[in-house]
């Protein structure tokens, strides 16, 4: 395909101009509005009888790979927006405890930053606490913003005197309230993928750290490069990948697997994990298990079909969050105790105090690619020690040539 002098055009979300080769599978975008999906009819086929499936592209998607394509100046901007969110948020969180303190709502918020799903960049969001029950919700910056007018109007309520206006708001309309079975996020882990372009398989038994970097259990992933029939790709098939680049144009498909948490929290019921991948939209979930020590059980295969440019960028530079959720058990107040929010809120105070076992993400990233580096090292180890036998065989034998195919 040839590009026109300034005319926009993108494949699998990068722009694109001079002349290129399409290959089976890439995504094209002419202009703002126009999508198409290249289609090989003969790999297609091939394909199919092969019982791979590929993953039908929308303009949703298209734009996603566009935005997920980010250059340091999109950092900064991303660390500008954080900013300013934060700036925006500050007052607004004054305000709402302010609130709640006069009318003794026992809820404190506060803002939290948050890894972006999928991401090296983090955003605002706000933690909501109950006094009452020790549950912790997490609201998004919209979603806070549309509680606060309605605090507004009840707490108008509450300064006019109208008391019945405002303490016989029922609980599901209270925005100073949350639905006991809400399901809310536990903690997260994140994985590198890196090892996947070089064929390697990952096992890891992971720390799940809430917003607070607290630890709330461990999480085992793991995951296997597979081969077209679904077998594991082993050290024994001697696939050696020394660049994953090389892999653009070839289909990759690979086994991801939830054995099991540990030690989750007893306050948290209905326990599942979900996460999105690539470019995905919706979440894939295990199934809900109850209890501090769930087996999932849980496996899933993903194939991308053919590798792009693209999808190697995100096997180098992202990492796939994997949420662990569930929905709280109310623990209520000892009976007896009647401080005020004003005063729980000067005491910190907080029904389940427990000490920080503080975990950082980013660690358990560095963790996870010094171990895959590890694997790429021994694996280069071994393949010099096979030149070094096969010369060695070749002087025994007084050859001039040593024979590499098989």
């Amino acid at each position: 395909m040839a590009v026109a002098d300034q005319a926009k055009v993108y494949v699998n979300g990068e722009y694109v101009s001079g002349k290129l080769e399409l290959m089976h599978g890439d995504r094209l975008l002419l202009g703002a509005n126009n999508l198409f999906t290249v289609v090989n009819p003969a790999e297609r086929e091939a394909a199919e009888k092969a019982g791979i499936t590929y993953h039908k592209f929308t303009f949703h998607d298209a734009m996603a790979e566009i935005q997920n394509l980010g250059s340091a100046d999109d950092a900064k901007k991303g660390e500008e927006l954080l900013q300013q969110d934060i700036s925006e948020l500050g007052p607004m969180i004054g305000e709402v405890n302010a609130m709640s303190c006069a009318m003794d709502k026992k809820v404190k918020f506060e803002i939290v930053i948050m890894p972006e799903e999928g991401k090296r960049r983090k955003t605002a969001m706000v933690s909501m606490f109950s006094y009452l029950t020790s549950c912790s919700y997490l609201l998004t910056r919209d979603e806070f913003i549309s509680r606060k007018y309605k605090m507004e109007e009840m707490y108008q309520h509450f300064v006019e005197g109208d008391h019945e206006a405002w303490k016989s708001v029922p609980p599901s309309e209270d925005p100073f309230a949350e639905e006991d079975n809400k399901e809310t996020t536990i903690g997260t882990v994140s994985i590198s993928l890196k090892s996947l372009g070089y064929l390697f398989e990952q096992e890891q038994t992971l720390t799940i750290t809430n917003y607070q970097g607290a630890a709330k259990g461990e999480l085992r992933v793991e995951y296997y490069p597979v081969k077209e029939d679904g077998s594991t790709i082993t050290e024994e098939d001697d696939i050696f990948v020394d660049d994953p680049d090389t892999l653009v144009g070839q289909p990759l498909r690979f086994s991801l697997k939830i054995p099991y948490a540990r030690g989750i929290p007893k306050r948290f019921e209905n326990v599942f994990c979900r996460y999105r991948y690539f470019l995905d939209t919706e979440y894939t979930t295990t199934g809900q298990v109850t209890g501090q020590n769930p087996d999932f059980s849980f496996a899933h295969t993903h194939t991308c079909s053919p590798v792009t440019d693209q999808f190697i960028d995100y096997l180098e530079k992202q990492s796939l969050v994997i949420e662990v959720v569930g929905t709280q058990i109310p623990v209520l107040v000892k009976a007896g105790d009647e401080r005020t929010t004003k005063q729980l809120m000067a005491s910190n105070f907080s029904v389940n105090q427990t000490p920080l076992n503080l975990m950082d993400p980013e660690k358990q990233m560095i963790l996870s690619e010094l171990e895959s580096a590890k694997r790429r090292a021994k694996k280069q180890q071994n393949k010099l020690i096979k030149v070094q036998e096969l010369i060695d065989a070749a002087k025994n034998d007084q050859s001039e040539t040593i024979s590499v195919a098989d």
